[in-house]
């Protein structure tokens, strides 16, 4: 069984934003909660045999529609081709250095002789 129009969305927004147009948009398609800052919802995509940028361009240009978003704001989505395999992307935004970063334990090897 295939999901091809199944989002997961993921937000970042800082103190400042407008959460108001974003809970608006998520509750026009009935996203169901996914934790903090995570909803999945059923997206109405236009047209046939789309490609995952063709689905990432919908949702963004449907956001930008409904939503102001600032420079720091990040919006990442998750979609499927009609094999239900996913791929993600930023669609503002992006990748930041994790807080975990530096935790592990990492194994470097050096030239040094000593």
């Amino acid at each position: 069984m295939t999901y091809p129009n199944i989002v997961i969305l993921n937000f970042d927004l800082g103190i400042r934003a407008n959460y108001d147009d974003l809970y608006r948009f998520l509750d026009s398609y009935e996203a169901m909660d996914c934790g903090n800052s995570n909803a999945v919802f059923i997206y109405p995509f236009k047209g046939g045999d789309l490609s995952y940028e063709d689905k990432f361009e919908q949702v963004k240009k449907e956001l930008e529609r409904t939503a102001e978003f600032s420079k720091n704001d990040r919006i990442y989505v998750i979609v499927h081709n009609n094999d239900g395999v996913a791929k993600g992307k930023f669609l503002f935004g992006q990748r930041k250095t994790p807080i975990w970063d530096g935790y592990a334990v990492k194994e470097e090897d050096d030239n040094l002789p000593f």
